[in-house]
C-alpha cells in the first residue's frame, strides 16, 4: 500500500516549511544588524571617549602653562609639552575614527587650526616666561585670552552631540531589529511546534548578545566617566529650558550640588555674584540661550556653592546646535581661580615691596654720597686748615664705611638665600663672640654716647659656630640697639647657659618696637622706622641676615619688647656643647694676629683700567713704605712685567680688551710662580674667588680694600731675595 501525503498537508508542509525558511532568513537578517549595530555602538563610544581625552589634554596644557608662567619651574615643562603632543595624537585618532562622517570631518577641519593656535600661543607664552620673564609672559597670556580655546570647546561640544545622536540612533535600530526578531519568531511559533523551539532559542542567544552588548557599553560608560573626571574645569550642561541635564565631577565639587542637580534650573546649581557689590551676575546660560554666541564670565564673578562657600571664578558659555544649526541646549565651562588670585596677590606684594626696597636703597646709597660729594668739593678750600682737613677725611671715612657695610649686608643675604654660603665651624666661647661684636660696634657706641653693661656667664660657655658669621649677628643687633637708642642710652648684653643652650639676650632703653611689627621684625625689609625722613636708615636686612645666620647654626632668635618707649630685647639661643676642662682656657681670636711694626718692602705693580682706582691704590700703598708703578690695561702691564723686577702684581679682573685673568695666564706662562698676584675686583662670590685661583692668583681682595688689609697681606709675602736681571 502506498503513502502519500494529502495536498492540503503537503501545503500545509510547504507553509511551515516557508515559515521556517522565512523566520530563518528573518532571524540571520536581524543577527547581522543588531552584530551592525553593536559595532557603531562601541564606535560612538570610542569617538566620545578621544574627543574628551583630546580636550581634557588640550586643558592639561592649560593647567601646565599657567603654572609655568607663576612659579617658572622647569617641573611643569615636561608635563606641559606631553599634554600638547597627547592632544595632537588625539586629534589624529579622532581624524581616522571619523573618516566615514563627512559632518564630522568638516568639524574636525574647523577645530584643528583653532586647537593649533591654541596650542602653538600656549607654547609661545612659556617660551617667553623662559626667555623675558613672569611679567612678558603674563602680558602676552592677557593679551591672548581664552576665546581660541572657548570655540575648541564649543567644536567639541558640537561633535559630541552629533555623536550622541548617532548613539541614539543606532541604539534605536538596534531596538526595532530586536522586534522584528521577536515578531518573526511568534509567527514561527503559531505555525510550529519546532519553530517555536527554534524562536526560543533564537530568543535566547539574542538576549544573551544584548546582555553582552549593554556590559561592554557599560565598561564605555565607565571610561567615558574616567576621562570626565580628569577634567580640570567645573562642566554644566543643560536642555534648552536651561535646566541642567549633566554635570562632571569638578562641578559637583565646585558647586556643592550631585545627583539632585539634574532637572533643575541652572540658575539655581550655578548660583553667581559680583564680589564687589554683591549682586548677582546674569547666569552665561540665560546669554547663551538668548543670543546664541559663546560668552564668558564677567570679571570680579564669584560662585556661590550650596553650602553658601564663595571661590572666585573664570571661563564661558557656549550653544549646542545639532547637525542642523538648531538650538539643543548649552554647555557651561567654569574653574575655581583662587590659587591664581592668591599668585596674583603676592605677586603684587612682591613687587611693591621691590619697588619700596627699590627706593630704599637708593635713599641709602645716597645718604653718604651726599656728604662725600660735599667734603671732595670743601677739600681745596679748606686745604690750609689741617683740621678741617682731618674733620673731612674721618667723616668721608665713615661714610664710606656705611657704604661698605650696606653693599656687605647685601652680598651676604644674595649668597645666603641661594644657599650659597659656607659656613666654617670651630669651638668658641660665647662671651669671645660678644666681644668681637663690641669692638666692631664701639665706634658708634662711642659717638652715641651709650653704656654698655655686660654680664658674662658664671662659667664658659661653648658653641660650635662659625666665628665670622656669628660675630656678625651680634654686631647686628648690637648695630640696631646703638643706632635706634638715640644718645646716652644704655645696652645690657648677658650671655649664660640654659640647660644644653647658650643664650644672649641683648636688651636697651631705646625707643622699642611697636606690638604690630614684633611678628614682622625679621621680614626683608622690615623697619620699625618707616617715615618719610628714615632718620636710623638701613635697608632693613640686617635682621634677616640675624634669622637666617641663626638658623642655619640649627639656633633660634626672638625679639621681644613692652612697646613704644620701653626699649626691646633680642635673645639668641644656640646649640651649647658640653665644656671640656682642658680647653676651657683657650679662646678663638676674631681678629687676625697683631701685625708687625714694620711691614716688608716690596716692589708692586698696580694694574686697573681706573686711573682714580690705581692711582689711590698706589699713594695707600706707598704709605706703608712700597715701591709701585701704575698701568692701566693689560698689554702695557704685561710690557712692565717683562721690563722690571717686580715682586707682586694687583690686578683689576673686569678690564677692557684683556682681562686681569688673561694676564694673570700670561704671566704665570713666562714667569711661573715666581711673582705674587693679587686679584683687587668688586665681583666678590665665591665663585669669583675660585675662578682667579683658577687663573693663577695668589690672593682674592674685593674693593674697596683699606691700608690694615693691604699691611697683613703684605706681611704674609716673602720679600724677593733676588732680583734677575
Amino acid at each position: 500500500m502506498s503513502w502519500s501525503i494529502g495536498r492540503g498537508p503537503q501545503i500545509g508542509f510547504l507553509a511551515v516549511l516557508a515559515a521556517l525558511v522565512f523566520d530563518a532568513v528573518i532571524a540571520y537578517r536581524n543577527l547581522n544588524v543588531l552584530h551592525d549595530s553593536d559595532r557603531l555602538v562601541a564606535h560612538t563610544h570610542q569617538v566620545l571617549t578621544v574627543l574628551a581625552e583630546m580636550l581634557s589634554s588640550a586643558q592639561d596644557a592649560e593647567t601646565r602653562q599657567r603654572g609655568y608662567i607663576i612659579t617658572g619651574r622647569e617641573a611643569y615643562r615636561t608635563p606641559f609639552e606631553e599634554a600638547i603632543n597627547a592632544t595632537y595624537q588625539h586629534l589624529a585618532k579622532l581624524k581616522e575614527l571619523t573618516s566615514d562622517n563627512p559632518r564630522q570631518q568638516d568639524r574636525i577641519h574647523e577645530l584643528e587650526p583653532l586647537l593649533k593656535s591654541r596650542l602653538d600661543d600656549l607654547a609661545n607664552t612659556v617660551a617667553i616666561r623662559r626667555e623675558q620673564g613672569y611679567e612678558a609672559a603674563a602680558e602676552q597670556v592677557s593679551a591672548l585670552g581664552p576665546l581660541p580655546m572657548d570655540a575648541v570647546r564649543v567644536l567639541v561640544a558640537a561633535m559630541q552631540g552629533e555623536e550622541y545622536q548617532l548613539l541614539e540612533q543606532r541604539s534605536k535600530q538596534a531596538n526595532d531589529s530586536y522586534s522584528i526578531a521577536v515578531g518573526a519568531n511568534v509567527f514561527a511559533m503559531l505555525l510550529t511546534v519546532g519553530v517555536i523551539a527554534f524562536a526560543w532559542r533564537s530568543l535566547a542567544l539574542e538576549l544573551d548578545a544584548r546582555r553582552a552588548a549593554e556590559m561592554a557599553a557599560h565598561g564605555e560608560r565607565e571610561r567615558l566617566l574616567t576621562t570626565l573626571t580628569s577634567i580640570g574645569d567645573g562642566v554644566i550642561v543643560t536642555d534648552l529650558h536651561a535646566r541642567v541635564i549633566l554635570q562632571n565631577p569638578v562641578s559637583e565639587q565646585l558647586t556643592g550640588w550631585g545627583h539632585e542637580a539634574v532637572g533643575q534650573p541652572v540658575t539655581k546649581i550655578f548660583r553667581i555674584v559680583n564680589e564687589t557689590s554683591r549682586k548677582e551676575v546674569e547666569n552665561p546660560v540665560t546669554r547663551v540661550l538668548r543670543d546664541g554666541m559663546i560668552v564668558g564670565l564677567a570679571n570680579h564673578t564669584v560662585l556661590v556653592a550650596k553650602d553658601g562657600s564663595e571661590r572666585p571664578i573664570d571661563d564661558s558659555g557656549a550653544p549646542v546646535r545639532d547637525k542642523h544649526g538648531t538650538l539643543v541646549g548649552t554647555v557651561l565651562v567654569f574653574r575655581d581661580i583662587t590659587e591664581r588670585r592668591q599668585a596674583e596677590e603676592v605677586q603684587r606684594e612682591a613687587d611693591a615691596r621691590k619697588d619700596q626696597f627699590l627706593a630704599m636703597l637708593a635713599h641709602e646709597l645716597r645718604n653718604p654720597l651726599a656728604p662725600i660729594s660735599n667734603a671732595l668739593q670743601l677739600w681745596g678750600i679748606v686745604k690750609d686748615d689741617p683740621a678741617q682737613m682731618e674733620e673731612l677725611r674721618q667723616m668721608m671715612e665713615r661714610q664710606v664705611h656705611q657704604m661698605i657695610r650696606l653693599i656687605d649686608d647685601l652680598l651676604d643675604l644674595s649668597r645666603i638665600t641661594r644657599g650659597k654660603i659656607q659656613l666654617r665651624k670651630q669651638r668658641v666661647e660665647i662671651g669671645t663672640l660678644v666681644r668681637g661684636a663690641i669692638e666692631a660696634i664701639d665706634p658708634l657706641v662711642q659717638r652715641c654716647g651709650h653704656e654698655l653693661v655686660v654680664t658674662p656667664s658664671a662659667d664658659p660657655v661653648y658653641v660650635q659656630v662659625d666665628v665670622a658669621r656669628m660675630v656678625q649677628v651680634f654686631g647686628n643687633i648690637l648695630h640696631n640697639a646703638a643706632k635706634y637708642t638715640g644718645r646716652n642710652g644704655k645696652i645690657w648684653i648677658t650671655t649664660a647657659r640654659e640647660a644644653d643652650e647658650a643664650v644672649v639676650r641683648i636688651r636697651d632703653n631705646g625707643p622699642g618696637i611697636p606690638e604690630p611689627m614684633l611678628p614682622r621684625i625679621f621680614d626683608m625689609f622690615i623697619q620699625v622706622d618707616q617715615t618719610l625722613d628714615r632718620s636710623h636708615g638701613g635697608l632693613g636686612i640686617g635682621l634677616t641676615l640675624v634669622k637666617t645666620l641663626v638658623e642655619a647654626h640649627q639656633g633660634t632668635v626672638i625679639a621681644r619688647s613692652e612697646g613704644l618707649g620701653h626699649g626691646s630685647e633680642f635673645i639668641v639661643r644656640l646649640p651649647a656643647l658640653v665644656a671640656s676642662k682642658s680647653e676651657d682656657s683657650g679662646e678663638v681670636p676674631i681678629v687676625g694676629s697683631r701685625r708687625s711694626d714694620r711691614v716688608p718692602s716690596h716692589r708692586i705693580l698696580v694694574v686697573d683700567d681706573v686711573q682714580a682706582s690705581a692711582k689711590t691704590l698706589a699713594m695707600m700703598l706707598r704709605s706703608i713704605g712700597q715701591e709701585v708703578d701704575t698701568r692701566c690695561d693689560g698689554p702695557s702691564a704685561l710690557e712692565a712685567v717683562a721690563e722690571n723686577d717686580y715682586g707682586v702684581i694687583f690686578l683689576d679682573i673686569a678690564m677692557p680688551g684683556m682681562d686681569g685673568y688673561e694676564v694673570a695666564r700670561q704671566i704665570r706662562q713666562r714667569d711661573g710662580d715666581r711673582l705674587t698676584l693679587v686679584a683687587l675686583t668688586g665681583y666678590g662670590q665665591e665663585q669669583d674667588r675660585q675662578q682667579a685661583m683658577a687663573a693663577g692668583f695668589n690672593h682674592h681682595l674685593v674693593k674697596p680694600t683699606s691700608i690694615e688689609t693691604l699691611e697683613h697681606l703684605l706681611e704674609t709675602i716673602k720679600p724677593r731675595a733676588t732680583h734677575p736681571a
